[in-house]
């Protein structure tokens, strides 16, 4: 199957249903431009197999298709054009550079000739006085002081660092949201939430997300209020929660804000 077909017969399923692309976009809340992308085959203008996996899914499900059809339709796809990808002839190599005895002869004369000057140098230029004065001068024995030495100063005490045992996500949906999860390297949600429902997710050490719907979601992380991932309708992604830089999501507190 071709990159053509799958958007040319999507397009075709959905017209048939006299669904319009716009009542696909306001259902789903994905954007107009990335549904007409997905339509007429400029999938490069979407972010990533991801997203396009999830713009598939909607989109067939708002239709009334089975989306997982289309999904093995587009995985087939790309199997197809990783297999033409492969029997394009490769690129021959040039080959290697062949050094000539006329050129490693010249190559030799011309390390004598640097050795035989070096050597002159040494031997002729360089006087024994030069030779002489570049040798270390004795250096005078350092005084001692009579103040006796004061003892290495303590460092100040300061309280513990928080000790924080993992981390815990909690997100509340404001509107429809299709987003990623994984949880210390593990899938552990991969889909869409609708507007009301809430997710929590628990990792130890990190928390990575890719989002769909970027303002579209109010969130708690270890108990405390955090920052919007962005506006609504923007796409994140590769966002990272560790251990390490959790607290740069928080919101600033009402005492610390400017």
């Amino acid at each position: 199957m071709s990159m053509a077909s799958l958007g040319q017969e999507i397009k075709r399923e959905r017209e048939l249903r006299g669904i319009s692309l716009k009542e696909i976009a306001d259902t789903t809340r994905i954007s107009l431009k990335f549904l007409q992308a997905l339509e007429e085959d400029h999938l490069e203008v979407i972010p990533g197999p991801f997203f396009i996996r999830a713009i598939l899914r909607s989109y067939a499900k708002s239709v009334g298709l089975d989306e997982n059809q289309w999904l093995n339709k587009y995985q087939e796809m790309l199997l197809f054009n990783e297999y033409q990808t492969d029997k394009q002839p490769k690129k021959r190599l040039n080959p290697p550079l062949v050094l000539t005895k006329k050129r490693l002869k010249a190559i030799l004369v011309f390390l004598i000739i640097i050795v035989i000057s070096a050597l002159c140098y040494f031997l002729f230029v360089s006087s024994p006085d030069k030779r002489a004065s570049s040798s270390p001068k004795p250096t005078a024995p350092a005084l001692t002081s009579s103040v006796p030495p004061q003892p290495a100063p303590t460092p100040s005490e300061q309280p513990p660092a928080e000790e924080v045992k993992g981390l815990h996500l909690e997100m509340s949906f404001l509107e429809d949201t299709w987003l990623q999860i994984y949880a210390d390297g593990t899938m552990v949600w991969d889909g869409i939430k609708r507007r009301g429902e809430v997710l929590q997710v628990r990792a130890q050490n990190q928390l990575a997300l890719n989002l769909g719907n970027a303002g579209g979601i109010d969130w708690t992380l270890n108990g405390k209020k955090a920052k919007r991932f962005g506006p609504k309708g923007a796409v994140r992604k590769d966002i990272k929660i560790t251990l390490d830089n959790f607290r740069e999501y928080f919101l600033p507190e009402k005492g610390n804000a400017d």
